[in-house]
Protein backbone atom coordinates (compact mmCIF):
# COMPACT_ATOMS: atom_id res chain seq x y z
CA UNK A 1 0.00 0.00 0.00
CA UNK A 2 2.87 2.90 0.83
CA UNK A 3 4.69 1.15 -1.99
CA UNK A 4 1.91 2.67 -4.13
CA UNK A 5 1.21 5.45 -2.25
CA UNK A 6 4.59 6.60 -2.47
CA UNK A 7 5.74 6.05 -5.86
CA UNK A 8 2.08 7.74 -7.37
CA UNK A 9 1.83 10.11 -5.34
CA UNK A 10 4.24 11.14 -2.93
CA UNK A 11 7.48 11.13 -4.19
CA UNK A 12 6.40 12.94 -7.54
CA UNK A 13 4.41 15.40 -5.28
CA UNK A 14 7.62 15.80 -2.89
CA UNK A 15 10.05 15.39 -5.83
CA UNK A 16 8.37 17.41 -8.18
CA UNK A 17 5.88 20.20 -6.72
CA UNK A 18 7.99 20.74 -3.63
CA UNK A 19 11.69 20.39 -4.87
CA UNK A 20 11.19 21.73 -8.03
CA UNK A 21 13.12 19.04 -9.88
CA UNK A 22 12.95 17.45 -13.25
CA UNK A 23 14.22 13.94 -12.13
CA UNK A 24 10.72 11.99 -13.00
CA UNK A 25 10.86 13.78 -16.47
CA UNK A 26 14.19 12.97 -17.11
CA UNK A 27 13.06 9.30 -16.29
CA UNK A 28 10.49 9.34 -18.34
CA UNK A 29 12.25 10.55 -21.62
CA UNK A 30 14.99 7.96 -20.27
CA UNK A 31 12.86 4.99 -20.57
CA UNK A 32 11.64 6.02 -24.05
CA UNK A 33 15.28 6.62 -25.40
CA UNK A 34 16.06 3.53 -24.12
CA UNK A 35 14.19 1.60 -27.41
CA UNK A 36 15.44 3.59 -29.98
CA UNK A 37 17.62 2.06 -32.41
CA UNK A 38 20.95 1.97 -31.84
CA UNK A 39 22.33 3.86 -34.64
CA UNK A 40 19.61 6.66 -33.72
CA UNK A 41 21.40 7.12 -29.73
CA UNK A 42 25.00 7.36 -30.85
CA UNK A 43 23.89 9.78 -33.57
CA UNK A 44 22.03 11.87 -30.48
CA UNK A 45 25.70 11.12 -28.21
CA UNK A 46 27.57 12.45 -30.82
CA UNK A 47 25.70 15.69 -31.33
CA UNK A 48 25.82 15.83 -27.45
CA UNK A 49 29.38 15.51 -27.55
CA UNK A 50 30.04 18.37 -30.24
CA UNK A 51 27.36 20.74 -27.99
CA UNK A 52 29.74 20.09 -24.96
CA UNK A 53 32.69 20.55 -26.42
CA UNK A 54 31.42 23.97 -28.39
CA UNK A 55 30.03 25.05 -24.58
CA UNK A 56 33.78 24.60 -23.11
CA UNK A 57 35.68 26.16 -25.69
CA UNK A 58 33.51 29.15 -25.60
CA UNK A 59 32.68 29.31 -22.04
CA UNK A 60 35.08 27.38 -20.01
CA UNK A 61 38.93 29.17 -19.14
CA UNK A 62 40.52 25.71 -18.79
CA UNK A 63 39.43 24.48 -22.07
CA UNK A 64 40.07 28.12 -24.08
CA UNK A 65 43.71 27.52 -22.90
CA UNK A 66 44.17 24.19 -23.09
CA UNK A 67 42.41 23.90 -26.55
CA UNK A 68 44.74 26.71 -28.15
CA UNK A 69 47.97 25.15 -26.56
CA UNK A 70 47.06 22.21 -28.44
CA UNK A 71 45.93 23.79 -31.52
CA UNK A 72 42.72 22.35 -31.99
CA UNK A 73 39.36 23.91 -32.85
CA UNK A 74 35.72 22.12 -32.26
CA UNK A 75 34.92 23.56 -35.31
CA UNK A 76 37.94 20.66 -37.13
CA UNK A 77 35.89 17.82 -35.22
CA UNK A 78 34.16 15.69 -37.77
CA UNK A 79 33.60 12.42 -36.27
CA UNK A 80 34.70 10.39 -33.24
CA UNK A 81 38.47 9.87 -34.49
CA UNK A 82 38.93 13.29 -34.40
CA UNK A 83 38.85 13.48 -30.74
CA UNK A 84 42.61 12.29 -30.63
CA UNK A 85 43.86 15.45 -31.18
CA UNK A 86 42.03 17.17 -28.34
CA UNK A 87 43.60 17.00 -24.62
CA UNK A 88 42.80 14.51 -22.20
CA UNK A 89 41.96 16.08 -18.43
CA UNK A 90 43.42 13.86 -15.46
CA UNK A 91 42.55 13.81 -12.32
CA UNK A 92 45.96 15.78 -11.52
CA UNK A 93 44.05 18.86 -13.94
CA UNK A 94 41.46 18.79 -11.49
CA UNK A 95 43.69 18.92 -8.33
CA UNK A 96 45.92 21.92 -10.48
CA UNK A 97 42.92 23.93 -11.93
CA UNK A 98 40.01 23.27 -10.67
CA UNK A 99 38.86 26.63 -10.36
CA UNK A 100 39.63 27.06 -14.29
CA UNK A 101 37.10 24.70 -15.17
CA UNK A 102 34.04 26.27 -14.15
CA UNK A 103 32.04 27.75 -16.71
CA UNK A 104 32.00 31.77 -17.01
CA UNK A 105 29.31 33.54 -15.37
CA UNK A 106 28.25 30.51 -13.45
CA UNK A 107 26.07 31.73 -10.80
CA UNK A 108 24.02 28.25 -9.69
CA UNK A 109 24.54 26.65 -6.78
CA UNK A 110 26.87 24.51 -6.99
CA UNK A 111 27.82 21.00 -5.03
CA UNK A 112 30.83 20.11 -3.77
CA UNK A 113 32.47 16.17 -4.24
CA UNK A 114 35.84 13.97 -4.30
CA UNK A 115 37.09 10.83 -5.31
CA UNK A 116 40.16 8.62 -4.74
CA UNK A 117 39.27 6.39 -7.48
CA UNK A 118 41.30 3.45 -8.13
CA UNK A 119 44.56 5.12 -8.40
CA UNK A 120 44.50 6.70 -4.73
CA UNK A 121 44.97 9.84 -6.20
CA UNK A 122 42.01 12.11 -4.86
CA UNK A 123 39.87 14.62 -7.29
CA UNK A 124 37.66 17.62 -5.66
CA UNK A 125 35.30 18.58 -8.36
CA UNK A 126 31.80 20.12 -8.51
CA UNK A 127 28.29 20.12 -10.52
CA UNK A 128 24.98 21.91 -10.45
CA UNK A 129 21.20 20.20 -9.56
CA UNK A 130 19.92 19.94 -13.16
CA UNK A 131 23.13 17.11 -13.81
CA UNK A 132 22.21 15.57 -10.47
CA UNK A 133 18.79 14.79 -11.55
CA UNK A 134 19.91 13.79 -14.67
CA UNK A 135 22.27 11.34 -13.30
CA UNK A 136 19.67 10.20 -10.45
CA UNK A 137 16.64 9.31 -13.46
CA UNK A 138 19.41 7.22 -15.13
CA UNK A 139 20.48 5.29 -11.67
CA UNK A 140 16.59 5.20 -11.42
CA UNK A 141 15.83 3.44 -15.08
CA UNK A 142 19.17 0.58 -14.11
CA UNK A 143 17.32 0.84 -10.80
CA UNK A 144 14.01 -0.88 -12.72
CA UNK A 145 16.26 -3.54 -14.82
CA UNK A 146 17.04 -4.86 -11.56
CA UNK A 147 13.23 -5.08 -10.05
CA UNK A 148 14.04 -2.18 -8.45
CA UNK A 149 10.95 -0.02 -8.15
CA UNK A 150 10.44 3.74 -6.20
CA UNK A 151 9.04 3.40 -3.21
CA UNK A 152 9.75 -0.28 -2.28
CA UNK A 153 12.31 -1.45 0.38
CA UNK A 154 16.04 -0.62 -0.66
CA UNK A 155 18.97 -1.96 1.92
CA UNK A 156 22.02 -0.54 0.69
CA UNK A 157 25.25 -1.92 1.82
CA UNK A 158 27.58 0.78 1.22
CA UNK A 159 29.80 3.97 2.94
CA UNK A 160 28.57 6.11 5.74
CA UNK A 161 30.56 8.85 7.02
CA UNK A 162 32.85 7.96 9.52
CA UNK A 163 32.34 11.03 11.33
CA UNK A 164 28.63 12.05 10.60
CA UNK A 165 27.26 14.63 13.92
CA UNK A 166 24.48 12.70 15.81
CA UNK A 167 22.00 15.36 13.72
CA UNK A 168 23.05 14.48 10.91
CA UNK A 169 23.26 10.88 11.43
CA UNK A 170 18.84 11.19 12.79
CA UNK A 171 18.34 13.14 9.88
CA UNK A 172 19.37 10.90 7.24
CA UNK A 173 17.98 8.01 9.58
CA UNK A 174 14.21 9.64 9.13
CA UNK A 175 14.80 10.28 5.61
CA UNK A 176 15.76 6.78 4.77
CA UNK A 177 12.97 5.96 6.86
CA UNK A 178 10.57 7.87 4.53
CA UNK A 179 11.65 6.82 0.90
CA UNK A 180 12.55 3.25 2.67
CA UNK A 181 15.91 2.64 1.86
CA UNK A 182 18.07 1.17 4.89
CA UNK A 183 22.05 1.25 4.67
CA UNK A 184 24.56 -0.82 6.92
CA UNK A 185 28.23 0.05 6.76
CA UNK A 186 30.64 -1.61 4.26
CA UNK A 187 33.39 -0.68 6.16
CA UNK A 188 33.64 -2.54 9.07
CA UNK A 189 32.87 -6.55 7.69
CA UNK A 190 34.27 -8.68 10.87
CA UNK A 191 32.74 -12.23 11.16
CA UNK A 192 30.39 -10.82 14.10
CA UNK A 193 29.32 -7.64 12.28
CA UNK A 194 28.58 -9.89 9.10
CA UNK A 195 26.35 -11.76 11.39
CA UNK A 196 24.56 -8.50 12.11
CA UNK A 197 23.99 -7.29 8.43
CA UNK A 198 22.74 -10.86 7.27
CA UNK A 199 20.26 -9.97 10.93
CA UNK A 200 19.35 -6.73 9.44
CA UNK A 201 18.85 -8.24 5.72
CA UNK A 202 16.66 -10.85 7.24
CA UNK A 203 14.48 -8.14 9.64
CA UNK A 204 14.79 -5.39 6.77
CA UNK A 205 13.03 -8.27 3.66
CA UNK A 206 14.47 -5.60 1.24
CA UNK A 207 12.84 -5.83 -2.32
CA UNK A 208 16.42 -4.88 -3.54
CA UNK A 209 19.95 -4.72 -2.48
CA UNK A 210 22.44 -2.84 -3.41
CA UNK A 211 26.23 -3.03 -2.16
CA UNK A 212 29.84 -2.45 -3.00
CA UNK A 213 30.83 -6.37 -4.34
CA UNK A 214 33.15 -7.49 -1.90
CA UNK A 215 30.96 -6.52 1.11
CA UNK A 216 28.21 -8.35 -0.87
CA UNK A 217 30.23 -10.99 -1.51
CA UNK A 218 31.83 -11.85 1.99
CA UNK A 219 27.87 -10.88 3.53
CA UNK A 220 26.63 -14.11 1.01
CA UNK A 221 29.54 -15.94 1.81
CA UNK A 222 29.14 -15.73 5.55
CA UNK A 223 25.49 -16.50 5.36
CA UNK A 224 26.15 -19.96 3.05
CA UNK A 225 29.12 -20.93 5.60
CA UNK A 226 27.28 -20.40 9.16
CA UNK A 227 23.84 -21.82 7.38
CA UNK A 228 21.69 -18.51 7.67
CA UNK A 229 19.31 -18.44 5.10
CA UNK A 230 19.00 -14.48 3.68
CA UNK A 231 15.90 -13.66 2.14
CA UNK A 232 15.19 -13.30 -2.11
CA UNK A 233 14.84 -9.76 -3.37
CA UNK A 234 13.96 -8.90 -6.90
CA UNK A 235 17.59 -8.59 -7.79
CA UNK A 236 20.95 -7.17 -6.28
CA UNK A 237 22.98 -4.95 -7.91
CA UNK A 238 27.03 -5.20 -7.33
CA UNK A 239 28.93 -1.77 -7.87
CA UNK A 240 32.28 -0.59 -6.87
CA UNK A 241 34.58 -2.96 -8.01
CA UNK A 242 35.11 -5.64 -10.52
CA UNK A 243 32.50 -8.41 -10.28
CA UNK A 244 34.39 -12.26 -10.73
CA UNK A 245 32.34 -15.11 -11.75
CA UNK A 246 32.95 -17.01 -8.34
CA UNK A 247 31.53 -13.53 -6.02
CA UNK A 248 28.12 -13.69 -8.76
CA UNK A 249 28.35 -17.28 -7.88
CA UNK A 250 27.98 -17.28 -4.33
CA UNK A 251 26.08 -14.26 -3.90
CA UNK A 252 22.90 -15.30 -6.38
CA UNK A 253 23.32 -19.20 -4.51
CA UNK A 254 22.85 -17.24 -0.73
CA UNK A 255 20.10 -14.60 -1.69
CA UNK A 256 18.51 -16.99 -4.73
CA UNK A 257 18.24 -14.14 -6.70
CA UNK A 258 20.18 -12.43 -10.01
CA UNK A 259 22.84 -10.25 -9.28
CA UNK A 260 23.53 -7.23 -11.81
CA UNK A 261 27.04 -5.73 -12.38
CA UNK A 262 27.03 -1.51 -12.70
CA UNK A 263 29.91 0.18 -13.59
CA UNK A 264 30.27 4.38 -12.48
CA UNK A 265 32.88 6.42 -11.15
CA UNK A 266 32.16 9.39 -8.30
CA UNK A 267 32.63 12.07 -11.31
CA UNK A 268 30.26 11.22 -13.89
CA UNK A 269 28.05 7.99 -11.49
CA UNK A 270 26.75 5.52 -13.92
CA UNK A 271 28.32 4.85 -16.76
CA UNK A 272 27.04 1.36 -17.39
CA UNK A 273 24.59 -1.15 -15.91
CA UNK A 274 23.26 -5.01 -16.69
CA UNK A 275 19.67 -5.84 -17.99
CA UNK A 276 17.54 -8.73 -17.28
CA UNK A 277 19.37 -10.54 -20.08
CA UNK A 278 22.92 -9.92 -18.01
CA UNK A 279 25.14 -9.72 -21.95
CA UNK A 280 26.67 -6.77 -20.73
CA UNK A 281 26.55 -3.34 -19.09
CA UNK A 282 24.75 -0.98 -21.09
CA UNK A 283 26.00 2.50 -21.36
CA UNK A 284 24.39 5.29 -20.40
CA UNK A 285 24.78 6.90 -23.36
CA UNK A 286 22.60 9.82 -23.06
CA UNK A 287 24.32 11.25 -20.50
CA UNK A 288 27.99 10.09 -20.81
CA UNK A 289 30.13 9.89 -24.29
CA UNK A 290 32.52 7.27 -23.57
CA UNK A 291 35.91 6.20 -25.44
CA UNK A 292 37.69 3.17 -24.63
CA UNK A 293 41.19 4.31 -26.45
CA UNK A 294 44.21 1.76 -27.05
CA UNK A 295 47.51 3.18 -28.20
CA UNK A 296 46.46 6.35 -29.62
CA UNK A 297 43.65 4.94 -30.82
CA UNK A 298 39.91 4.00 -30.29
CA UNK A 299 40.05 0.28 -29.31
CA UNK A 300 37.85 -2.20 -31.59
CA UNK A 301 34.90 -4.06 -29.72
CA UNK A 302 36.42 -7.00 -27.97
CA UNK A 303 39.84 -5.21 -27.38
CA UNK A 304 41.01 -3.52 -24.17
CA UNK A 305 41.66 -0.37 -24.10
CA UNK A 306 41.25 2.95 -21.23
CA UNK A 307 38.39 4.81 -20.56
CA UNK A 308 37.67 8.32 -21.68
CA UNK A 309 34.82 9.56 -20.22
CA UNK A 310 32.84 13.07 -21.41
CA UNK A 311 30.09 14.34 -19.40
CA UNK A 312 27.19 15.42 -21.81
CA UNK A 313 25.20 17.02 -19.12
CA UNK A 314 26.67 19.31 -17.00
CA UNK A 315 27.53 22.54 -17.81
CA UNK A 316 28.92 24.68 -14.30
CA UNK A 317 32.05 22.21 -14.35
CA UNK A 318 32.30 20.23 -17.63
CA UNK A 319 34.57 17.10 -17.69
CA UNK A 320 35.25 16.27 -21.11
CA UNK A 321 37.88 13.71 -22.17
CA UNK A 322 38.26 13.15 -18.56
CA UNK A 323 40.61 10.01 -17.93
CA UNK A 324 39.72 7.67 -14.84
CA UNK A 325 42.30 5.09 -15.65
CA UNK A 326 39.94 2.03 -15.80
CA UNK A 327 40.58 -0.60 -18.23
CA UNK A 328 36.86 -1.60 -19.97
CA UNK A 329 36.61 -3.98 -22.91
CA UNK A 330 33.49 -2.72 -25.65
CA UNK A 331 30.82 -5.49 -26.59
CA UNK A 332 30.90 -6.37 -30.38
CA UNK A 333 27.29 -7.39 -30.60
CA UNK A 334 23.80 -5.92 -29.35
CA UNK A 335 21.60 -7.08 -26.41
CA UNK A 336 19.06 -9.61 -26.85
CA UNK A 337 16.98 -7.23 -24.60
CA UNK A 338 16.14 -5.07 -27.29
CA UNK A 339 17.37 -2.11 -25.73
CA UNK A 340 19.32 0.00 -28.28
CA UNK A 341 21.89 0.77 -25.21
CA UNK A 342 25.33 -0.28 -26.55
CA UNK A 343 27.39 -2.68 -24.50
CA UNK A 344 30.09 -2.85 -22.44
CA UNK A 345 31.46 -6.55 -22.57
CA UNK A 346 33.71 -6.29 -18.94
CA UNK A 347 35.50 -3.68 -16.63
CA UNK A 348 38.94 -4.98 -16.33
CA UNK A 349 40.17 -2.77 -13.65
CA UNK A 350 39.56 -1.93 -10.10
CA UNK A 351 40.23 -5.07 -8.23
CA UNK A 352 40.06 -4.30 -4.78
CA UNK A 353 41.33 -6.34 -2.04
CA UNK A 354 39.76 -6.42 1.90
CA UNK A 355 42.16 -5.17 5.07
CA UNK A 356 41.93 -7.69 8.13
CA UNK A 357 42.13 -6.10 11.52
CA UNK A 358 43.59 -6.98 14.82
CA UNK A 359 40.41 -9.05 15.52
CA UNK A 360 39.62 -10.10 12.47
CA UNK A 361 37.97 -6.86 11.15
CA UNK A 362 36.95 -6.62 7.28
CA UNK A 363 37.64 -3.10 5.81
CA UNK A 364 36.34 -2.80 2.52
CA UNK A 365 39.21 -0.76 0.50
CA UNK A 366 36.13 0.93 -0.68
CA UNK A 367 36.67 2.55 2.42
CA UNK A 368 40.34 3.91 1.60
CA UNK A 369 39.60 6.32 -1.24
CA UNK A 370 36.35 7.70 0.75
CA UNK A 371 38.31 8.32 3.53
CA UNK A 372 41.51 10.20 1.82
CA UNK A 373 38.54 11.93 -0.69
CA UNK A 374 38.15 15.06 1.78
CA UNK A 375 42.27 15.55 2.83
CA UNK A 376 43.55 17.78 0.10
CA UNK A 377 47.10 17.18 1.75
CA UNK A 378 47.66 13.39 0.67
CA UNK A 379 48.83 13.20 -3.01
CA UNK A 380 48.36 10.09 -3.56
CA UNK A 381 48.58 6.74 -1.10
CA UNK A 382 49.21 2.79 -1.19
CA UNK A 383 47.85 1.04 1.64
CA UNK A 384 49.36 -2.79 2.05
CA UNK A 385 49.19 -5.31 4.69
CA UNK A 386 51.52 -8.17 5.61
CA UNK A 387 50.87 -11.75 6.28
CA UNK A 388 51.38 -10.52 9.87
CA UNK A 389 48.45 -8.09 9.36
CA UNK A 390 51.07 -4.63 10.35
CA UNK A 391 49.21 -2.05 7.51
CA UNK A 392 51.71 0.09 5.99
CA UNK A 393 50.31 3.13 4.20
CA UNK A 394 52.40 5.04 1.52
CA UNK A 395 51.65 8.72 1.20
CA UNK A 396 52.98 11.07 -1.38
CA UNK A 397 52.48 14.57 0.76
CA UNK A 398 51.31 17.82 -0.34
CA UNK A 399 50.86 21.19 0.73
CA UNK A 400 50.12 21.80 4.00
CA UNK A 401 50.80 17.94 5.07
CA UNK A 402 52.69 17.50 8.63
CA UNK A 403 53.33 15.01 11.64
CA UNK A 404 50.34 15.62 12.87
CA UNK A 405 48.46 14.72 9.71
CA UNK A 406 50.37 11.38 10.02
CA UNK A 407 49.40 10.90 13.65
CA UNK A 408 45.43 11.96 12.68
CA UNK A 409 45.69 9.12 10.21
CA UNK A 410 46.76 6.35 11.96
CA UNK A 411 44.96 7.40 14.98
CA UNK A 412 40.70 7.51 13.06
CA UNK A 413 41.96 4.34 11.18
CA UNK A 414 42.36 2.39 14.25
CA UNK A 415 39.09 3.64 14.58
CA UNK A 416 38.01 0.84 12.44
CA UNK A 417 40.86 -1.72 12.67
CA UNK A 418 41.06 -2.05 16.16
CA UNK A 419 43.13 0.06 18.67
CA UNK A 420 45.97 -2.46 18.56
CA UNK A 421 46.07 -2.46 14.87
CA UNK A 422 49.82 -2.02 13.82
CA UNK A 423 49.44 0.90 11.18
CA UNK A 424 52.23 2.88 10.37
CA UNK A 425 52.49 5.75 7.82
CA UNK A 426 55.65 5.86 5.28
CA UNK A 427 55.74 9.44 2.89
CA UNK A 428 57.51 8.74 -0.24
CA UNK A 429 58.30 10.79 -3.35
CA UNK A 430 56.61 8.17 -5.73
CA UNK A 431 54.45 5.10 -5.67
CA UNK A 432 54.99 2.65 -8.56
CA UNK A 433 52.58 1.17 -10.42
CA UNK A 434 52.02 -2.75 -11.46
CA UNK A 435 54.02 -4.11 -14.01
CA UNK A 436 50.48 -4.06 -16.13
CA UNK A 437 50.79 -0.34 -15.19
CA UNK A 438 47.73 0.15 -12.94
CA UNK A 439 47.86 1.53 -9.80
CA UNK A 440 46.53 -0.94 -6.51
CA UNK A 441 45.78 1.12 -3.98
CA UNK A 442 45.22 -1.35 -1.63
CA UNK A 443 47.02 -4.62 -1.35
CA UNK A 444 46.56 -7.47 1.34
CA UNK A 445 48.77 -10.39 1.94
CA UNK A 446 46.03 -11.76 4.34
CA UNK A 447 43.82 -14.63 3.55
CA UNK A 448 40.18 -14.18 4.88
CA UNK A 449 38.24 -17.23 6.09
CA UNK A 450 34.89 -17.98 8.33
CA UNK A 451 33.77 -20.23 10.55
CA UNK A 452 36.69 -20.14 12.84
CA UNK A 453 36.66 -17.61 14.98
CA UNK A 454 38.02 -14.02 13.96
CA UNK A 455 39.43 -14.19 10.24
CA UNK A 456 43.00 -15.42 10.07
Amino acid sequence: MYSTLFRNVLFPFYETKLRGRATLAYLGELERSQWRPERELRELNWRKMLAALRFAEQSVPFYRRRFAEYGVRVKDVHAPEDLARFPVLTKADLRAHGSELIADGWRGKLFRSGTGGSTGEPARFFYDHATYECRSAAALRSDAWAGGRIGDKELYIWGIPTLEPRWKKAKRTLHEALIRKKTVSAWNLAEERLAGVVDEIRRYQPNLVVGYTSPLYYTARYALETGHRLPTPRGIIATAERLFPHQREVIERAFQAPVYDRYGCREMMLIGAECERHEGKHLNIENVFLEVVRGGRHARPGEPGEVILSDLVCRSMPLLRYKNEDVVVAADKACSCGRGLPLLASVEGRVLDMIVGTDGQLLSSVFFPYFFKDNPTVERYQVHQDKTRAITIKIIPGEGYGPETSQAIERDLRRFLGERADIRVQLVSDIPVTSGGKFRFTMTEVPIEFGRGAAA
